[in-house]
């Protein structure tokens, strides 16, 4: 997301799923004093499920492993190609 609108910001919250608690990352977009929330695997949680809390992390202090960067450049790669693909 951060590829493609710099202006987002990375959030890590807790979820509630009405069992447990679970942590999650997620993208926000600041509006004014407001954030808007852009969660692309929300669905992953059940109906019902709510944010307890959140932060906003530093991006460029993230500790991300190379395993991680890793995934990431895959997962960028893959979303070029099929933008590519899909405007043909």
């Amino acid at each position: 997301m951060q590829h493609y609108y710099p202006q987002t910001e990375i959030i890590k919250g807790m979820v509630w799923t009405g069992e447990s608690d679970e942590t999650h990352f997620w993208n926000g977009l600041p509006v004014g004093e407001d954030w808007y929330h852009i969660d692309l695997s929300w669905q992953q949680f059940p109906p019902g499920s709510m944010i307890r809390e959140f932060a906003v992390l530093d991006r460029e202090n993230l500790g991300d492993t190379e395993a991680t960067l890793q995934r990431c450049a895959l997962l960028l790669s893959r979303v070029e190609d099929y933008l590519k693909t899909s405007a043909r």
